[in-house]
């Protein structure tokens, strides 16, 4: 069978083994293999599964950093946005404008972000003609009649991504270079001799085993950075978590396109109002974190938070704490810093490299700058191996190179209207090609077949994107999803945009996916159950929220 293929298929000796299939792990997993490096990702749990899946799915450049003198980090974050915008992932990564409205007071602490914005204006953008600028208040409630007057705001741009997608597409181009990727797999023992280490690895869906010899290690777990030291006998590095949390509300039909910056009530940190689909995200609040990371939860307070700061900017648009749709919480990894504030953290990544135990250590970083932490993190394996590190024409690869399914900008429109023509059935479903050609390029061919074959398959699952059993099938054949969670939460986004991912969702797909995946009627239960299970830890503050608010009628709506 599949499995038995696939134990062949495991390499027993690669050159470097990537722990982590996160956004780091894959940017890190891509180029290795770039480079010619024999190498081998793992994963204790589902690739994307950690913080990658959690974010505000922004890209940017990190202007609120500006105003902590982090220059660096957002010069770093500038290119790396807008190679991704215009080479790396036109299909994934588009541009969306932020408008950030001023109240007078808080000027002089602004005055470096407005500096700011003529850096960020030099930028790529400008090339689409996307100029930032500041707008009066006149032309803040003729644009954006929702917002609470203010005497005026700035505009400037930034851009928007699918984070696990971004991940999944980073992975795919590591396997096409050859690569090998397994989730779901830990490490059992890990023993450095020498000159290389030896590791036994058990994968946990039939307990096979077997042992690797790999040439150096890196850790790029993220929050769980010193857990995985600890398993690998070595003395973990300091770090903090702080939890992100965000809540997704449904989105209001005249809030716009734009992105929209406002203050939280509660401390006057910048939160973002951010389109994405379906859903208006609304984050992130900022906390340190000591819990389980796996259980990492928005707490009631951190939920009113987001929603009454929403509310206070937005009175006229009429949300409920019934249009919260779900809410959910990221740890991120911060180096342990002195600093007093949660919000003047710097982001800044770091590599440490333990020569003596051919071990290196990714810490920190953002979503935006994986492709730069990345080449920095190959270029010191590299030089462990005693390698030269780059030619000029591997560098301009790992730099220009596009992001598998490598769906261009030429490209897209023009196979968009060829598969318009090929499958007459499925370009009369709105934006349902469109969507498929973004996510899997040519591949949506297939997909496109298998509707054509069944077009039961066609119909389109939840209100938010085009997303339909026959997309479930193609990622449970090509992208090593082992739980309807992963499919549900981060292959497709349905967790967050299907409108209380119900019951009846969740048993079509399980059928249709069961015999793909050799599941059983009470594997089917158990994975429906362990997705439900999810939502609910997801939803409870958000209950607890408007439950307390039912119960105490005297607070006004925005008190």
């Amino acid at each position: 069978g599949f499995m038995t293929t696939i134990h062949k298929l495991l390499p027993r000796e690669v050159d470097c083994l990537v722990l982590g299939g996160g956004i780091t792990g894959a940017g890190i997993a891509r180029d290795a293999a770039m480079r010619g490096l024999r190498c081998l990702l793992v994963d204790s749990h589902d690739f994307a599964s950690g913080t990658s899946h959690l974010t505000s799915k922004l890209i940017h450049g990190g202007l609120r950093y500006l105003e902590h003198a982090h220059i660096r980090p957002v010069i770093e974050g500038i290119v790396e946005r807008d190679r991704l915008l215009h080479t790396l992932a036109p299909n994934l990564v588009s541009p969306m404008k932020f408008v950030m409205p001023f109240d007078a007071w808080s000027f002089p602490k602004w005055l470096a972000t407005v500096c700011g914005l003529q850096l960020y204006g030099l930028s790529d953008l400008v090339r689409d003609r996307r100029w930032s600028g500041g707008i009066l208040a006149p032309g803040l409630r003729r644009d954006y009649p929702e917002i609470k007057p203010h005497p005026f705001c700035i505009s400037f741009w930034d851009a928007q991504a699918n984070d696990a997608r971004l991940v999944l597409a980073s992975l795919r181009s590591a396997a096409r270079e050859g690569a090998f990727l397994c989730n779901y797999t830990r490490i059992k023992s890990a023993a450095f001799g020498g000159s290389s280490w030896t590791l036994q690895l058990v994968r946990e869906e039939d307990g096979y085993e077997w042992t690797l010899q790999a040439g150096t290690v890196v850790n790029a777990t993220g929050p769980w950075s010193p857990l995985t030291a600890e398993a690998l006998g070595v003395e973990p590095k300091e770090l903090m978590w702080i939890k992100g949390s965000h809540i997704l509300l449904e989105r209001p039909a005249r809030f716009g396109e734009d992105a929209i910056v406002i203050r939280s009530l509660r401390d006057r940190r910048p939160l973002w109002a951010v389109p994405w689909e379906n859903r208006l995200i609304v984050g992130s609040t900022e906390s340190r974190y000591s819990g389980v990371l796996r259980e990492a939860r928005p707490t009631r307070d951190e939920v009113s938070d987001l929603f009454e700061s929403f509310v206070h900017y937005f009175p006229r648009l009429g949300v409920t704490r019934g249009d919260i749709r779900c809410a959910f919480a990221g740890v991120r990894p911060i180096i342990a810093q002195s600093s007093a504030s949660e919000n003047s953290l710097s982001r800044e990544h770091r590599i440490s490299v333990d020569g003596h135990r051919r071990l290196i250590t990714v810490n920190g970083g953002k979503l935006t700058t994986f492709r730069l932490m990345a080449q920095q993190t190959i270029d010191k394996v590299l030089t462990l191996m005693g390698r030269s590190r780059i030619d000029r024409e591997t560098k301009h690869r790992l730099q220009r190179e596009i992001l598998w399914p490598g769906v261009t900008k030429s490209e897209f429109g023009t196979l968009c209207s060829r598969y318009a023509a090929d499958f007459p059935a499925a370009s009369r479903v709105p934006g349902l090609i469109h969507h498929l050609v973004r996510l899997y390029g040519r591949d949506a061919v297939l997909i496109l077949e298998d509707m054509r074959q069944a077009p039961s398959l066609g119909t389109l699952l939840c209100e938010g994107p085009p997303v339909t059993l026959a997309e479930c099938g193609y990622l449970c054949r090509h992208e090593y999803v082992r739980h309807l969670v992963d499919l549900v939460k981060r292959r497709t986004s349905l967790y967050f945009l299907a409108d209380d991912p119900d019951f009846e969702i969740l048993a079509k797909i399980a059928d249709h996916v069961a015999p793909i995946l050799g599941w059983d009627a009470k594997r089917k239960v158990a994975e429906i159950a362990a997705v439900t299970f999810e939502y609910g830890a997801d939803m409870a503050s958000v209950r607890e929220t408007a439950a307390k608010k039912e119960g105490d009628k005297s607070l006004p709506a925005c008190a």
